[in-house]
């Protein structure tokens, strides 16, 4: 874990399911950003965890969003990447990175990556590889959930 600062990139698209994602959907609001892929093992590792903690903060008023990473060795296959949401049960919003411009926004380093904001929009912490249990609860116990 890392702390970052900086302003969270807008996150937008069309998700996995077809429904559009805005920035309206998540502001003021703490913020869990997770960019995986489903080519990656480790991602496949950490997903169950992502499951329970995204059950447990949720119900607190956090919203989380995985982001899609592609490019390089990465392939753009939603087909896959909604296999990986259905079998692993993520419920929350996912869109793709077509363009790596989110990644790039958030200076990601390498997947699976999880970005913290708070409820102002502003980065706060950074977890690189993969999110261990109860890891996510720990770092936004300090931040202010939704109003």
């Amino acid at each position: 874990m890392a702390t970052v600062s900086g302003p969270l990139p807008a996150l937008s698209g069309t998700t996995l399911t077809g429904a559009q994602l805005t920035p309206a959907d998540y502001r003021g609001h703490v913020v869990v950003i997770n960019f995986w892929n489903p080519d990656c093992p480790p991602c496949r590792k950490e997903a169950p965890e992502l499951r329970s903690q995204w059950e447990h903060l949720s119900a607190l008023g956090v919203r989380f969003v995985g982001v899609v990473y592609v490019g390089g060795n990465w392939p753009d296959d939603p087909a896959a990447a909604r296999t990986y949401v259905h079998q692993y049960g993520l419920g929350y919003p996912a869109i793709v990175d077509e363009h790596s411009s989110i990644a790039r926004a958030a200076a990601i380093q390498g997947i699976p990556e999880t970005i913290v904001a708070d409820a102002s929009g502003r980065m706060r912490y950074r977890v690189l590889g993969q999110v261990k249990s109860g890891e996510l609860t720990a770092l936004i116990a300090g931040l202010s959930p939704s109003p």
